[in-house]
């Protein structure tokens, strides 16, 4: 539909030049010599026809719309000997411009031929005027490039969005890798560990943990993880089947309680020691640490 309103409007506005520049050398042509004004009445009467029949039969008459301008329009100019009839020479090259631009590049060498020959007399004049008849299809052309840049801009930026999306989803799976690793890591450790000793040896070589401490209580008052960001400690209260205990990791540094997969794995460690270790039924045992150094 909106390809339709668009042809639509071009056809229109074709015909509505082409009535315009006809209307004027029918104008003109009352100041011309009796031979001129009929050759130019009879030219401009065929061409405003053709432009005619090309309105009403756009498809069939689409190669007569290429070539009309351009065999019409320098005639009529050449013969009106009025250089003012140079200026109906831009519009006709900006409509060609974007829909035919070799007829556009035709019509644009025919004006500054036609410019030098009727301005022959005021250089300044002729120069002038050729910029002018120049800048019409380069005007014309702003447009399109307007549109291109707004295309690739927008081009840009999906593809910026799209790569911001990329990267994410690629952190996420980065994220998820690694926090699959350790979970592996941990749960072969503990099968293959035949003491708490040996699996917390394994945790501490697997990530670069100083020191583990395992201290035995008999009540904690939360089993939530705890965070020494100053020195670099976190601590896993674990329920055991007798009593409790508190593994304590020292950290190579405080900067390390930042990685959350890191504090998650050390945290499943910590749980997992209840694997090992029932409880502690000898009450002179509370409160003593287990150093894993």
């Amino acid at each position: 539909m909106i390809i339709y309103i668009v042809r639509k409007m071009t056809k229109e506005v074709f015909l509505g030049v082409r009535f315009l520049i006809s209307l004027y050398f029918i104008l003109i042509s009352f100041s011309l010599p009796p031979q001129e004004r009929g050759t130019v009445i009879v030219l401009t009467s065929i061409y405003f026809t053709l432009s005619l029949i090309t309105y009403l039969k756009p498809e069939k008459m689409r190669i007569t719309n290429r070539i009309l301008d351009i065999v019409f329009a320098p005639p009529l100019v050449f013969l009106s000997h009025t250089v003012y009839s140079l200026f109906i020479l831009p519009p006709l090259m900006v409509l060609h411009t974007n829909r035919n631009p070799i007829s556009a590049g035709i019509l644009l060498l025919v004006a500054l031929g036609l410019t030098a020959y009727m301005v022959r007399e005021n250089v300044l004049m002729t120069f002038s005027t050729m910029i002018l008849m120049v800048m019409a299809p380069v005007s014309a052309l702003i447009p399109d490039f307007v549109s291109v840049i707004k295309k690739e801009r927008r081009s840009i930026k999906d593809l910026r969005s799209s790569y911001r999306r990329i990267l994410k989803e690629m952190a996420k799976w980065e994220r998820d890798r690694r926090e699959l690793e350790n979970l592996r890591f941990l749960i072969d450790t503990s099968t293959r560990s035949e003491s708490v000793e040996e699996f917390l040896k394994r945790v501490k070589e697997k990530f670069s943990i100083r020191r583990i401490h395992i201290i035995p209580k008999r009540d904690v008052e939360s089993y939530e993880i705890l965070m020494d960001r100053d020195r670099g400690l976190l601590s896993v209260p674990v329920k055991l089947e007798e009593g409790n205990a508190v593994i304590i990791f020292e950290l190579e540094s405080p900067f390390q309680l930042n990685d959350p997969l890191l504090v998650g794995s050390l945290e499943r460690a910590g749980r997992m020691v209840s694997l090992y270790i029932a409880g502690f039924r000898d009450d002179s045992s509370l409160g003593r640490a287990i150093n894993i150094s």
